[in-house]
Formats: C-alpha cells, structure tokens, sequence
C-alpha cells in the first residue's frame, strides 16, 4: 500500500483505474512530446472522439472508448480500451457492422468520402492473455511497462510498418493529464482534479469570473473543460454529462464542510493579492477530505442518502 505524510495525515497515493491509464496512453500516441512516443501523431493522427455513440450499418450502436484519424493517410483508427480481463464479445460483433459511411460523419478530414478505419482494442500487458483470447477478429495495441507491442494485422500497412516491432518505453514517462478521469475512477482520484478545478475558479473569481460556489461553474461546462481541457471538444454530449455528474457529487459533498468552504471563499476574497494563506489551509483540507473519501462509502451512496446535499 503506497501512503503519502501531509499534514499528519496519512493518504492513500492516488492512482487512476486501468481504462483511465489506456484513455491517457493512446491519446498521448497522438501529440508529440518527448516524454511519451508519438508513434500516431508522426503519421498524422489526431483525437477526435471520446464514448461518442455512432449508429452501425446494422441498425446497431457502438461506443468506442476513442477516434482518431489522419488526414494525411484519410484513415481512422477506432479504439475500445480494455483495462480489465473481460471483454464483451456481442459488442466486438456490433463493431463488425461498422462502415465507413457510418463514421464519416463524424470525422473531420479533407475529404470524408475517401475515409478508411480499423477498430483496434487497446489493453494492457498484464491482462493481454485473457483479452486476446476473445477477441480473434481486431488487431490490438498492448501496454506494457516497458514497451508497446501489436497483435494482429491493421488494414492499412503504414500502421503494421509503425508497430511492426515492439516500441521500447525505456525513458518514457506515462502521459495521465490528458484525459483526467473516467467514471470507473474511484472518488479519492477524481476529487483531485475537482478539488484542483475549484481552486482555480475561485482565483480567476477576482478577474470577473463566476464563484466556486455558483451552479454555472457546473451548467455553463466551466469547471469540465478546466478539468478536461486538453481533450474537451472530443468529449461526446452524453460522456459531458456523466463527468458532469461526478463532478456535482464531489462539490456537493465539499459544501458540506464548513472548513473547506471557509478557505475557497477566503481565496475568493483574497482578489488575487495574498492568496498564499488561504492556498495553504485549502490545502490541508483537501488532503483531510481526500483521506476522509478513501475511508468512506462511495460517493454515491452519500448522494442518494442526501439528494438535497
């Protein structure tokens, strides 16, 4: 068990859950950072989607986990990321009535009419066994602590060039920003980033901007795009939604702590002067009410007891 010391409290390290881990790898592949391989961004590739739901040739629906495509090769890459041992086998058979025609509305390439995909699954190496075992029709992408490694044949050949041989991440630090959370993510992790988000709303407050406490900051989208800002515009209506709603659980249960809520205003008030002390006490209470969540209930269960909060 990993434990972090601050202010005589002992926390829990804070970890995101497996989907959130590939969600991050996968759209880092996209932007070229040293820190990270940049494997799909050097052939072009961009994000364009998060869960967005598209309708199959077969009247179907699927929601893949991730979208990218690349102008230069007109080619997508549809992604279902596996962090788990399981994978649902009737959804792999929805993906096999998936066409091009079902898709390009909602790509955004030169030229739409010419786009052509694979439906890829992303897992990590520890699972791959049980993974690979279910799913014989799709190439796969693998994480491993040390390299990145294909599984099956893309139709396009510049992407079996690319993966040809395992991608060595010897260097490489793990990208986890882009993509801050998902639902699967325990309260303790996802609290951060709200917590986080807070904070700086209650600094730009001082420059004419809507209060921490104010429900704007959650229906005018404020506070999600603050938290997922690197990946906001690909985030589908209804996957908006549900982090919308983790995030109203998170504020729901910190306005109910008087001390907490004492320090936002007092960084409110603090209209950008001497922000440095009400920083500090916001701090230590946030690490009070990350410890407080990692010995609780799920959050959840708070709300249905409180729908008021």
């Amino acid at each position: 068990m990993h434990l972090t010391l601050q202010y005589g409290l002992m926390v829990k390290k804070l970890e995101p859950c497996n989907h959130t881990k590939l969600m991050n790898y996968i759209i880092g592949m996209c932007k070229k950072h040293k820190d990270w391989v940049s494997v799909l961004a050097d052939l072009g590739y961009e994000l364009q989607l998060i869960e967005q739901q598209i309708r199959t040739s077969s009247e179907d629906t699927v929601k893949p986990d991730i979208v990218v495509a690349s102008n230069r090769l007109l080619h997508s890459v549809v992604f279902e990321c596996k962090g788990g041992i399981t994978l649902d086998v009737e959804q792999l058979k929805r993906y096999s009535s998936l066409s091009s025609d079902n898709l390009r509305r909602w790509i955004t390439v030169f030229t739409p009419e010419s786009i052509q995909f694979d439906v890829c699954i992303g897992d990590l190496e520890e699972n791959h066994h049980f993974i690979a075992r279910m799913n014989r029709e799709f190439p796969m992408i693998t994480f491993a602590n040390d390299k990145i490694f294909k599984t099956g044949e893309f139709k396009l050949n510049q992407l079996n060039a690319a993966f040809k041989e395992p991608i060595s991440l010897k260097g490489k630090i793990a990208p986890l920003s882009y993509y801050s959370f998902c639902e699967e993510d325990k309260d303790d992790y996802i609290a951060l980033f709200v917590l986080r988000g807070l904070v700086s709303v209650a600094i730009k407050n001082a420059k004419g901007g809507p209060s921490a406490f104010e429900e704007s900051i959650i229906t005018r989208d404020d506070l999600v795009k603050l938290i997922f800002n690197p990946v906001f515009d690909a985030l589908s209506r209804e996957h908006q939604a549900r982090l919308k709603a983790k995030i109203k659980d998170v504020i729901r249960l910190v306005m109910t702590r008087e001390e907490m809520k004492g320090a936002l205003e007092a960084i409110e008030e603090a209209k950008g002067y001497k922000i440095s002390r009400p920083l500090e006490k916001f701090l230590k209470e946030a690490y009070q009410f990350i410890s407080f969540l990692q010995t609780q209930r799920p959050l959840t269960e708070f709300v249905k007891q409180n729908p008021d909060g």
